[in-house]
């Protein structure tokens, strides 16, 4: 008569178990990738395409209609200014007259949320940029200055919420401080006559 010895056969059996488990979930694996491991086509905005293909003001066009909300969507008026900046990049003999262009969308973005500090950076960043880019760089710095400082004033208190989280203002300040003084920095060496 055969003994069965109930602890081994259990042991056993799990252990086969899992084995053909591990397998089974290897061929669906690999028969299925997971979502964040398939190579899925990436649909670009029509705004990138128009970009791409050098149609500026269609591109521009684009951003302009996908706005609803002006000023839930004034970010994307700091879109529209980036296919303007693009545009004076690939056509130098306008470059000043796009640039200008790019500003004056920023500056509405800025206008429309004048009290979102991530707002007033990325357009102080954006006018930089333009700075960067223009002959006559000096205004474009001290406009980039004054939108710096503007965001630092809106970090009240010790921290922001981003979403759920709360996050330090300490190192925001910091940065922001840290932009300002570049700006000054070329204030000091490139504008003479100080805007």
């Amino acid at each position: 008569m055969i003994t069965l010895d109930r602890p081994k056969l259990w042991i056993s059996s799990l252990v086969v178990a899992a084995l053909f488990g591990f397998g089974y979930g290897w061929k669906r694996s690999r028969d299925n990738p997971i979502f964040g491991m398939t190579q899925a086509k990436v649909v670009e905005p029509p705004e990138v395409r128009l970009l791409r293909k050098g149609r500026y003001d269609e591109a521009a066009n684009a951003i302009l209609d996908s706005i609803k909300d002006e000023k839930k969507d004034s970010w994307r008026y700091q879109s529209v200014a980036a296919v303007y900046y693009a545009r004076a990049q690939n056509e130098p003999t306008s470059r000043e007259k796009w640039l200008a262009e790019a500003n004056s969308y920023i500056e509405k973005s800025i206008d429309l949320s004048p009290d979102d500090f991530v707002n007033l950076m990325s357009g102080a960043s954006g006018i930089e940029r333009i700075g960067d880019s223009s002959s006559r760089s000096c205004p474009y710095y001290a406009k980039a200055t004054e939108h710096a400082r503007s965001a630092l004033a809106q970090l009240k208190g010790d921290s922001v919420s981003v979403g759920d989280e709360k996050i330090p203002t300490e190192s925001i300040r910091a940065e922001i401080e840290k932009h300002i003084n570049g700006l000054n920095d070329k204030i000091k060496t490139k504008c003479p006559d100080k805007p």
